[in-house]
C-alpha cells in the first residue's frame, strides 16, 4: 500500500478555517475562513490540489458552514440580517444561499434566531438545525427543520428538546 503524504492547503496561523465541504466533483473544497481574529469569516473554495483558492463572499458579516446544492448553488449561514439572541449581544445567524461564484444571494429562511449547519438531504431538500428560544439554550439542545432550496415549505423534521 502506497504511504499518501499530507498536502498543507491554507495556512491559517493568524485565523481559523471552520468547516469544509467537497463538492460532487471531488475536486472543490468549500470552506469557511476567517482570516485573522479582527476580520468575518468568508467562504472560499479551493481545488483539491491547492490550486485556484477563491474568495465567494465578500461581505461585512460572518458567513460560514456553507453546503454544496446539486445546481450549482451554494447554502450557508449568515449574520447578515441585524438580529441579536434575547438573552445576549450575540448577532444571530439565518440560511442564505446564492450561486456557486457568489452571485444572487438570496435569502432562504426568516427564523428570528440561529440556524445551524445546512446540509443536503438526498431529496434535495435543506436539512439544519434551528434555535426556537423557548426556556433552553442556544447550543446543546436543537430540532431539526427542513426547507426547499427555493426556500419553500419549512418544515419541523425531528424532536424539541430531546435530552440523554
Amino acid at each position: 500500500m502506497k504511504s499518501e503524504s499530507l498536502k498543507k492547503l491554507i495556512d491559517s496561523k493568524e485565523g481559523l478555517v471552520l468547516d469544509a465541504n467537497l463538492n460532487y466533483d471531488g475536486e472543490t473544497i468549500l470552506f469557511s475562513w476567517k482570516k485573522n481574529l479582527d476580520v468575518y469569516f468568508q467562504l472560499y473554495t479551493i481545488d483539491v490540489n491547492g490550486n485556484n483558492l477563491t474568495q465567494i463572499t465578500v461581505h461585512h458579516s460572518n458567513n460560514f458552514n456553507a453546503c454544496w446544492l446539486p445546481n450549482d448553488e451554494i447554502a450557508f449561514v449568515s449574520d447578515r440580517k441585524t438580529a441579536f439572541a434575547y438573552c445576549w449581544s450575540n448577532t444571530t445567524t439565518i440560511i442564505y444561499k446564492f450561486k456557486n461564484d457568489g452571485s444572487k444571494q438570496t435569502r432562504l429562511s426568516a427564523n428570528y434566531l440561529n440556524d445551524f449547519t445546512p446540509s443536503v438531504m438526498e431529496d434535495g431538500r435543506i436539512l439544519y438545525s434551528r434555535w426556537e428560544y423557548v426556556d433552553r439554550p442556544a447550543i446543546p439542545i436543537q430540532s431539526l427543520w427542513s426547507i426547499n432550496p427555493d426556500g419553500t415549505k419549512l418544515a419541523g423534521v425531528f424532536g424539541n428538546r430531546v435530552l440523554s
